[in-house]
């Protein structure tokens, strides 16, 4: 007791009290005994000895009340390090819950660990950790050159998004069931608000991502959950038949041949997890399936699917008009030196978009940058298919530009 810092012994003694109302809470549920009768609080109290020397009023452990400025950096380190080992059995939970692997959970660990580190001297900043694990690393950028197959791009970059929303997902989380227990056990406290504020503010950028996600692939958001749905689930009928063969009303191996079924759907879950399912090249954009099927066909022997990352230049004005870009997901932004895109009614593009028809069909050069404003989904149309195309059956030509103009 005597080598605990002045905050951890206020935290004690606090606790104590919680305790001792603790205590009277589940003695006043217990009531009485339909079989036994009656006992009382005093007599059980007796035999409590852990609580028999609590001294003197509840006192909380933050005192008097303090302010943004002048909050005591002792118990602001203190509830800093206990908010984030909330976090970190949170992450353990969630791991024996399946809702993340053993490697999503080794990188959110270790980012607890380093913000725990700097917890007298920051505020919480365990995001900080994870930042690199969310965001794509620059060597993506050099996957997107033209030596690697596109499906090979495809793959890495949703494979990317899965992880990086399972970590999203499980640090909200988590700093969302850490920061209600928190509150539960504190109360109303400056030093408390303060870093459950902090918390509140390190979760904006995972929050913004996730959003984003939603906004341009929620097919991967759907697969994530799908995937921990099922898991759940699933574990949840193991414990179902556990607790039946408990409680006597399934025979032991009644209960071991339904345990081994859910067992075999769990191991095939965990083998052949649902996955990200990319819509077909007739499904990917509007102008594909309102084409002329010899057009279409034609065209589909030259389309390239591919994926971008965000901040890559589709474009660039007043280069050589070389194809048109139809845009399945994600979103584009367009920025022009003769133009101003301040004003513009439309100053990103998203699903549907069809990019560089205007240049290609009267062999302009292109009129403005165009630029990824997210890691987006598109398929690449060569300019002299398209030309050879109108050539074959010029009322397709007609139909362009009506596309155009809508």
């Amino acid at each position: 007791m005597d080598k605990l810092s002045a905050a951890k012994r206020r935290i004690l003694d606090f606790t104590k009290y919680e305790m001792l109302n603790k205590a009277l809470e589940a003695f006043g549920e217990l009531g009485d005994d339909e079989e036994l009768g009656p006992v009382d609080w005093p007599t059980v109290k007796r035999y409590i000895s852990c609580l028999n020397d609590i001294e003197g009023e509840r006192v909380h452990p933050h005192g008097a009340l303090e302010s943004d400025s002048n909050l005591d950096p002792m118990n602001l380190k203190d509830i800093r390090v206990r908010h984030l080992n909330g976090v970190q059995a949170a992450y353990w939970e969630m791991l024996d819950e399946g809702r993340i692997s053993q490697t999503t959970a080794n990188i959110l660990m270790l980012s607890v660990e380093e913000a725990i580190d700097l917890a007298s001297s920051e505020p919480l900043c365990d995001w900080r950790g994870l930042k690199a694990n969310v965001h794509f690393p620059n060597y993506y950028k050099f996957l997107q050159s033209s030596i690697f197959p596109p499906k090979l791009i495809t793959y890495f970059t949703v494979e990317r998004l899965e992880s990086a929303c399972y970590i999203c997902a499980a640090f909200l989380r988590a700093h969302r069931i850490a920061r209600q227990q928190l509150h539960d056990f504190i109360g109303d406290s400056d030093v408390a608000s303060a870093v459950i504020n902090e918390s509140v503010v390190e979760g904006e950028e995972a929050r913004k991502f996730l959003e984003d996600v939603n906004l341009t692939y929620p097919q991967v958001l759907r697969v994530v959950k799908t995937r921990q749905a099922t898991y759940a689930v699933l574990n949840h009928l193991i414990e179902y038949v556990q607790n039946l063969e408990k409680a006597g009303i399934l025979e032991e191996k009644e209960m071991l041949q339904l345990h081994d079924a859910v067992q075999t759907d769990l191991k095939k879950l965990l083998r052949n997890p649902p996955l990200v399912k990319l819509p077909k090249i007739s499904n990917i954009h509007p102008m594909l399936g309102a084409l002329p099927s010899s057009v279409s066909e034609s065209l589909s022997t030259s389309t390239k699917e591919t994926m971008k990352l965000r901040g890559l230049t589709l474009y660039k004005e007043g280069a050589k008009s070389n194809g048109i870009w139809l845009i399945s997901n994600g979103v584009v932004k367009w920025k022009s030196k003769m133009v101003s895109t301040k004003h513009s009614f439309y100053p990103t593009f998203t699903h549907g978009s069809t990019l560089g028809l205007y240049e290609v069909l009267t062999g302009r050069p292109y009129i403005c940058d165009v630029i990824t404003d997210s890691v987006i989904f598109c398929i690449f149309l060569e300019a002299e298919k398209i030309r050879s195309c109108l050539k074959s059956d010029p009322s397709t030509e007609k139909f362009l530009w009506e596309v155009w103009l809508h």
